[in-house]
């Protein structure tokens, strides 16, 4: 069939058309031979975006604004719905910030990608942002400056006004003779400095004379380090013995024993007792006196004259005994006295196994009022508890003989008399 010229006219217009609409699609970025998928994006305000800008990702296009219109639900907020060409899907949680692509603000769309497995759907509303403008950032870096400015003119105005209140006529008076004292006392300093210099100077042979004297001090310290090693060591072995012995128990002994010689004294004082009117008495002490005369006149005549009261026999009928060293001893133990060493006394009380006893074989430990004493030695012979008193001083300074009878103690000086007869 053969085409007029009105028909090929007619189709000629209609194709130019359909080229004029592709065309302006393609430059508005809208590709009718692609695939497209659009998304919608709710925002409070655009900011100057319009209808085809650029949406971007990563700096390359991938899509482009299609239309900018009121969201329905009439609060004012804007539905700006976008098409991205191919298949490429945006996981859930991105979002679509609008942004100034340019120094001259031109505003377009970067889509923040956030991986994830599941995706929006094609015609979904996805989360938008808006991205602050260079006011809106100028402003919140200007802010901080702008407050730490008034801060510091705050700070100035107080400055200057305090500085107007101090140099005033009397406070410049005051710093005046405040800086001459400040000369003073420098010159003052100077002048003691040169006094000590020339006082350096004059006895610098006697300061040298010191200083030797302490070299050969401390020398002579270094060279008896030993002999006060040995005076410390002998101190501190003194103090070990104080702190062993029974310190508290004697104080209290010297206590009742002053207490008893004050008593005696005061008895004696007053002529109470035998030792008082022996003292106090003048008439005892007359007959004393005269008995002492006399006796002395008998001693001189027993001398003179001793055939008076002495008559010699050629026969003596009298018994002698005589007492050995063994009936001594055996009548010494009948007599219940027995003589014991007492080496320490603690408030604490001591092993008998301990290592300090391991010299003596009979050990006894008595305690009396919460106060430990530890004893050797079971004996009445006297060189035999001589012997272990002088082995027991060697380790214990302060050992003492103490005598008991029947399992009393007794008066040393008493069991002592009735042993040694």
């Amino acid at each position: 069939m053969k085409l007029t010229k009105y028909t090929k006219l007619g189709l000629l217009i209609v194709l130019s058309f359909a080229i004029f609409i592709w065309g302006m699609n393609y430059l508005k970025g809208i590709d009718f031979f692609k695939q497209n998928t659009t998304y919608n994006v709710v925002y409070e305000r655009v900011d100057g975006l319009l209808e085809s800008s650029a949406v971007m990702m990563n700096g390359y296009q991938v899509g482009q604004v299609k239309s900018i219109d009121f969201s329905d639900k009439n609060d004012g907020s804007l539905l700006v719905a976008f098409s991205m060409e191919g298949d490429f899907k945006i996981p859930r949680g991105s979002a679509a910030r609008i942004i100034s692509s340019d120094i001259m603000g031109t505003k377009s769309i970067k889509l923040q990608i956030v991986p994830s497995n599941a995706y929006y759907q094609p015609g979904d509303t996805i989360p938008g942002s808006i991205e602050e403008d260079l006011k809106e950032q100028v402003s919140m870096q200007v802010l901080p400056l702008k407050n730490k400015a008034e801060q510091l003119l705050g700070s100035l105005d107080s400055a200057i006004t305090v500085i107007t209140y101090v140099f005033n006529a009397e406070a410049r008076k005051n710093l005046s003779e405040s800086f001459s004292r400040i000369n003073q006392t420098i010159l003052n300093l100077e002048t003691a400095s040169n006094e000590i210099s020339e006082l350096l100077v004059s006895e610098k042979s006697n300061l040298k004379g010191i200083i030797q004297n302490m070299n050969e001090l401390s020398a002579s310290l270094n060279n008896n380090s030993d002999d006060f090693t040995n005076i410390v060591s002998n101190f501190s072995s003194i103090s070990d013995s104080l702190a062993a012995a029974d310190l508290a128990n004697l104080i209290e002994q010297l206590n009742t024993s002053a207490e008893g010689m004050s008593s005696i004294l005061s008895k004696i004082d007053t002529g109470t007792g035998t030792a008082g009117k022996l003292l106090n008495d003048e008439a005892l002490y007359s007959n004393l006196a005269d008995m002492s005369q006399s006796l002395d006149n008998l001693l001189k005549d027993f001398r003179n004259n001793p055939k008076r009261y002495v008559h010699f026999s050629a026969f003596d009928l009298g018994k002698n005994v005589f007492v050995s060293p063994q009936s001594a001893k055996v009548e010494n133990r009948d007599s219940g006295y027995n003589l014991k060493v007492h080496l320490v006394s603690s408030p604490t009380r001591l092993s008998l196994q301990n290592s300090i006893f391991e010299s003596f074989n009979q050990m006894e430990e008595v305690e009396i009022s919460g106060v430990y004493s530890y004893l050797t030695g079971n004996t009445s012979d006297i060189d035999e508890i001589m012997e272990i008193h002088s082995k027991a001083k060697i380790i214990f300074p302060d050992a003492s003989i103490v005598a008991f009878k029947n399992g009393r103690k007794v008066r040393l000086e008493k069991a002592l008399k009735k042993l040694g007869n």
